[in-house]
């Protein structure tokens, strides 16, 4: 039998290949759970915050008496989320996903008011009827709410060498056509760290 004799420094570069492989980072995207939290987090509003006062907020929505309990659905206009913390926030995200929560849980019990795109949807048939495009058909009757939901994020933020400390408050209110307060509801987010973390 032949015996190869294999010179040493061959098996310690091909060990050294192998180390390097194995020990690689993998630089490429994964998903993840958008409600839970990730590997980069700093101390600012994140996904799973959104997700957890929507959900909180829907649920609490639905089962009020005068919803649940309405002959007719009512109608429910949400305006913009006013942030009022030292923290960015995408607000119109935070409308988005509120108002996507309680279609999908209660699309049979509220309905909502999308002011925004018949705004745009009216000055486009204007502009068409102005230039003899299209003629005018019968008249179209806007609707209107029952109920008002509002938002504001209010924070308060203290900093020193060691770290930084934000706390966030979500208050949500529901108002009827009548300006009564029917109901309000609150949720509350604090966190401590050292990373400074950008948010776009």
């Amino acid at each position: 039998m032949k015996i190869t004799i294999v010179p040493q420094w061959v098996l310690f570069s091909a060990g050294l290949v192998m180390l390097c492989g194995c020990a690689s980072p993998d630089h490429g995207a994964k998903y993840i759970d958008p409600g839970a939290r990730g590997k980069v987090a700093g101390t600012g509003i994140e996904s799973q915050d959104i997700s957890a006062a929507a959900q909180k907020a829907a649920q609490s929505i639905l089962a009020l008496p005068v919803i649940a309990q309405a002959s007719q659905a009512p109608t429910i206009i949400i305006t913009p989320v006013s942030n009022r913390s030292a923290t960015p926030v995408d607000t119109e995200l935070y409308t988005v996903k509120l108002r996507g929560i309680l279609m999908q849980y209660g699309s049979s019990k509220v309905r909502f008011l999308a002011r925004d795109v018949g705004w745009n949807v009216s000055k486009t048939e204007e502009q068409l009827r102005a230039a003899g495009d299209v003629q005018p058909g019968a008249v179209r009757k806007a609707a209107t709410y029952d109920y008002i939901l509002t938002a504001e994020v209010r924070g308060l933020s203290a900093a020193a060498p060691g770290g930084r400390s934000e706390y966030y408050l979500v208050a949500l209110k529901l108002v009827d056509f009548h300006d009564i307060l029917v109901w309000e509801s609150q949720y509350e987010v604090k966190k401590e760290g050292r990373d400074n973390i950008i948010y776009r």
